[in-house]
């Protein structure tokens, strides 16, 4: 093929490698082989693709040698949504048993709704309508999304009750329809009657899962970020070339604000406690101790010595597997804390009573070396621990806040103190840059105080001023 150039002479364009293919029945396809990387064993590795026109070829041809000389062709790959997901799941050995379990059930809807389509097939149109009926919908019964190749495999084979033969398929559809015939028979949704004799499979009259509709919008959130990490792994393992989730728009999430008790409230449930058998407990959750960190600690944990409480372990609920004993919820929770006398003098009581309560129950007592037991020694369920802090605020007159919210209330207490955001976030186990996003309010009058400074006056002054 020649081409002129603007001044006028003729030059020859490099033909494109594409073969054109007529099969016995006279049907034409149009091939072409491709280097689309290198193969672990150093070799190269050249695919085979086959079209139904030429244009077709040309414009693939194109297409894909422009990716592969970028970098960013994505080799075919029948994983579906479902098997990448579930194999994500059970990799993360990174995230504690309570995480994982809450991952999983991010992922359910997704896997549940869309996980028989291929992975490469998937788009953001398909998650954003996952998405409208979670936040929507009713309940709805789940649709069959295979992918549009398969769909077009499927539709080819239904409209030849007989079947069809492979090079049929191959003509037909080209070499994605056949890598899609491929899945479909794995799956059951085609029959192979024969050496190269397919048909469609008879459509199953079983109801699908229902899908729940009419979830709140953080829910809906969540399980787009789990997505989105797995997917952003899919993309460095070279499975996707971009990550579709992330194209999809977030729901708004109402933001509430945190509850938590006055310092004039935190003392009166103090005093209402003070004879209580778990008043050691109690206080260190008033320290700001996650409900896992006061349920996990051990007595080896306590220094009376040294002053110190370290958190080394948490206890929490984890669906199927019941309390589960593991690492704190982040390396930042691992910490030591000096803790004041009056929670020390609570700790040592606690332990004399232990002591007694033991000797009462000889060798009955269970010996689980954990502070938070019940005096016949076993240890504490936490859904137990919330539901007798929540009756005990009650019976105190004060309001009954979560106790993730008496978190709020002792780092609220921390910075209206004045300790820096910084020791404020190691005390509670954060990240200081958490602290300032979600306590930043407290600093408000302190930093307006922090400027007046600067003008060389005080903020009372800086008032009447005005």
């Amino acid at each position: 093929m020649t081409t002129t150039d603007e001044l006028g002479a003729t030059r020859t364009r490099r033909a494109e490698p594409i073969t054109r293919h007529t099969a016995r029945n006279g049907a034409v396809s149009y091939r072409f082989q491709a280097d689309v990387g290198i193969r672990p064993n150093g070799t190269r590795d050249r695919q085979r693709f086959t079209f139904r026109t030429l244009a077709e070829a040309r414009r693939e041809y194109r297409r894909i040698t422009t990716e592969v000389a970028a970098g960013a062709f994505v080799k075919r790959d029948p994983t579906t949504v479902a098997e990448y997901l579930t194999r994500w799941l059970d990799s993360r050995r990174d995230v504690r048993a309570n995480t994982l379990a809450g991952y999983r059930h991010s992922l359910k809807p997704v896997i549940d709704t869309l996980g028989s389509m291929g992975l490469q097939q998937l788009r953001s149109a398909d998650i954003d309508a996952l998405v409208t009926v979670r936040l929507n919908g009713t309940p709805i019964m789940q649709r069959d999304k295979r992918g549009r190749r398969a769909a077009e495999v499927l539709t080819f084979l239904r409209g030849r009750p007989e079947g069809a033969r492979y090079n049929e398929i191959l003509v037909a559809l080209g070499e994605p329809g056949i890598k899609s015939l491929d899945r479909l028979v794995a799956s059951g949704g085609v029959v192979r009657k024969g050496r190269g004799h397919y048909v469609a499979a008879e459509p199953s009259d079983l109801p699908r899962p229902r899908i729940a509709g009419s979830v709140s919008p953080r829910t809906v959130v969540t399980m787009l970020v789990v997505l989105s990490s797995a997917l952003d792994d899919a993309m460095r393992e070279g499975l996707v070339a971009r990550n579709v989730a992330r194209l999809v728009k977030r729901p708004t999430v109402e933001h509430h604000e945190m509850r938590s008790w006055t310092p004039e409230q935190a003392g009166q449930f103090r005093q209402h406690v003070r004879d209580d058998r778990l008043n050691a407990c109690w206080l260190l959750t008033l320290a700001g101790l996650r409900r896992s960190e006061v349920l996990g600690l051990r007595w080896s944990d306590v220094d009376f010595d040294a002053g110190t409480v370290s958190v080394a372990q948490g206890r929490v609920v984890v669906k199927g597997s019941g309390t589960v004993t593991g690492d704190p919820k982040s390396k930042r929770s691992r910490r030591a804390l000096p803790m004041p006398v009056d929670v020390l003098t609570a700790l040592r009581t606690f332990k004399l009573r232990q002591a007694e309560e033991r000797l009462a129950l000889g060798s009955q007592y269970p010996d689980t070396g954990l502070v938070a037991v019940n005096a016949d020694g076993s240890p504490i369920r936490p859904e137990t621990y919330s539901s007798e802090f929540a009756r005990r605020a009650k019976d105190a007159g004060v309001p009954v806040i979560r106790l993730h919210d008496v978190r709020h209330t002792a780092a609220t207490m921390l910075l209206d103190g004045g300790t820096t955001p910084s020791a404020t976030a190691k005390w509670l186990g954060h990240d200081p840059a958490i602290t300032l996003r979600v306590y930043g309010h407290v600093y408000d009058d302190a930093l307006a105080a922090a400027g007046d400074a600067l003008m060389g006056r005080s903020r009372s002054n800086g008032e009447q001023q005005r």
